[in-house]
C-alpha cells in the first residue's frame, strides 16, 4: 500500500509539473506573439513620426550693397549724341537663396542729388524741377514684387520704381554671380550684382526738351553685394 501511494504521489506531482510547464510555455508564446505584432506597429509609428518632423526651412541670405562699389548709370540720346550719367550714392539689400532664386527680394534707394554727368550745367538741369526734382524728391526707390528666375544666377525682377514722386512698374534683367574683383578675393560669399532696364522719362513727368532729348532712358545698376 505504501508503495502504491508513493507511486500515485509521484504521478500526481509529474502531472502538476507538466500542466504548469504547458501553461508557462503558452504564456511565453503569447508574449512572443504579442511582441511580434507590436514590433511592426511600433516601427511604423516611428517612421511616420520621423516623416512628419519639421524640416528646417531654407532661408535666403541677406546681402547688402557695398556703397563704395555700387552705382546706377543711365544713358539717353540728345540730338545725335549719347549723354551718360550716374548716381553715386546707392544703398540696397538683396535676399537671395541660390537654391530658390525665384524667392529673392531686392530693395534699393538712390540719392537724387548724387547725379553726375561730368558737366555742371547739365547736372543742374537734371536735378532741377523739370527732371529729377532732387529738392522735392530727394530719394529714388525700387522694391521688387515678383521674380521670374531663368537660372540660379539670372532673373527678370518685376517691381516698382519711384522717381520724381511718381511710382511706376518696371522690370529689371538681373544677373548675380561670384565677383571677379581681385580686391575682394578675401570676401567670402560676396556677389557681383548687375541689373538693366529701360524706362520712358515722360512716365515720370520729365517732358522738357522733347524735340532734342529722346524719351527712352537705359539704366544699368552695378553693385557688389556683401553677405550681412
Amino acid at each position: 500500500m505504501k508503495k502504491a501511494k508513493a507511486a500515485k504521489s509521484v504521478r500526481d506531482d509529474f502531472r502538476t509539473a507538466t500542466i504548469y510547464a504547458i501553461h508557462q510555455r503558452g504564456d511565453s508564446l503569447n508574449l512572443l506573439a504579442a511582441g511580434a505584432s507590436a514590433f511592426p506597429r511600433f516601427m511604423l509609428g516611428a517612421i511616420v513620426a520621423i516623416n512628419f518632423l519639421p524640416v528646417p526651412a531654407a532661408h535666403a541670405a541677406r546681402f547688402v550693397f557695398d556703397q563704395r562699389r555700387t552705382e546706377v548709370r543711365f544713358v539717353y540720346k540728345i540730338a545725335y549724341a549719347k549723354q551718360r550719367g550716374r548716381f553715386t550714392k546707392v544703398a540696397g539689400t538683396l535676399d537671395y537663396d541660390e537654391g530658390k532664386p525665384g524667392k529673392s527680394k531686392i530693395k534699393a534707394t538712390i540719392a537724387a542729388a548724387s547725379l553726375t554727368t561730368g558737366d555742371a550745367l547739365i547736372d543742374s538741369e537734371l536735378k532741377g524741377a523739370s527732371f529729377f526734382n532732387a529738392a522735392a524728391s530727394p530719394i529714388i526707390t525700387f522694391k521688387s514684387i515678383e521674380v521670374h528666375a531663368g537660372s540660379a544666377m539670372s532673373a527678370d525682377v518685376a517691381g516698382e520704381v519711384t522717381v520724381n514722386g511718381v511710382t511706376k512698374p518696371v522690370t529689371l534683367n538681373v544677373t548675380i554671380e561670384p565677383h571677379d574683383d581681385p580686391a575682394l578675393k578675401y570676401d567670402v560669399g560676396t556677389r557681383k550684382f548687375l541689373a538693366k532696364t529701360r524706362i520712358q522719362r515722360s512716365a515720370f513727368n520729365m517732358v522738357d526738351y522733347q524735340a532734342m532729348v529722346d524719351d527712352e532712358v537705359d539704366i544699368e545698376i552695378e553693385a557688389i553685394a556683401r553677405p550681412r
